[in-house]
């Protein structure tokens, strides 16, 4: 397309020159050696071309070639109908030319803009998958280290006094249901359990560590490994 000065463009663009001026300087739009610019360079930066600039200079650059031409051919018949339907059909030609290029330049800038909000989808889709991961791992994490603290034996505090050994046996009466269905899981599986092994195998959700503790007290049970309960030997 044609080459335009600083001046000539700003109008041609509906902008002031120093506007150009920084958008040439922050890399928006290129000019050439001799500082001119491209008018499909201004489209491609998002410029919207006036029409009366455009007219103005579609009329220059006629009556140029009009005088290039009769420089060249001095002896054609200018006046002649078949000239006049040429100089007509290269017009519009020439017309529908920059036409097709300006609406080629606004689809490739549209295809661009929709090319870039795809791209920030996908990568905010990303994103939160990657803060799901996080926080499901970290829910994990929390879930072990509570199942690890529900394992770990509670020392007792030191005001306490050491209760005096009861002799094994059965479970003392008035003990509640809760110590008889404790001892008859951990007879059916002599190698031991943890609290969380036995509240899944009774079927609740209290907490068993501060009546494990007790029965180990009353020597019902005895602790082995890590944080496994047995029956304790008569």
């Amino acid at each position: 397309m044609a080459k335009l000065t600083i001046a000539v463009a700003s109008r041609v663009a509906g902008v002031a020159r120093s506007t150009l001026y920084r958008a040439i300087q922050t890399g928006r739009l290129s000019a050439d050696p001799d500082g001119r610019v491209d008018t499909a360079e201004l489209l491609r930066a998002g410029y919207t071309l006036q029409r009366s600039a455009q007219q103005t200079h579609d009329a220059a650059l006629h009556n140029a070639t009009q005088r290039y031409t009769d420089t060249q051919q001095p002896s054609a018949p200018a006046d002649t109908p078949s000239f006049h339907t040429l100089q007509q059909e290269r017009d519009m030609l020439r017309l529908e030319r920059d036409l097709l290029r300006q609406q080629l330049a606004a689809a490739q800038i549209r295809e661009q803009a929709a090319l870039e909000r795809e791209r920030e989808a996908r990568e905010e889709r990303q994103a939160a998958r990657e803060r799901e991961a996080l926080l499901l791992h970290m829910v994990e994490q929390t879930q072990q280290r509570s199942d690890r603290l529900l394992d770990m034996p509670r020392t007792p505090l030191p005001s306490s006094p050491e209760p005096a050994p009861r002799p094994a046996g059965p479970p003392l009466p008035g003990r509640g249901d809760m110590r008889r269905r404790i001892l008859a899981v951990l007879r059916e599986h002599p190698d031991g359990l943890t609290p969380a092994e036995i509240r899944g195998l009774l079927g609740i959700e209290r907490n068993l560590g501060d009546t494990l503790l007790g029965m180990k007290r009353d020597r019902l049970v005895q602790r082995v490994g890590y944080g496994q309960y047995v029956v304790a030997p008569p």
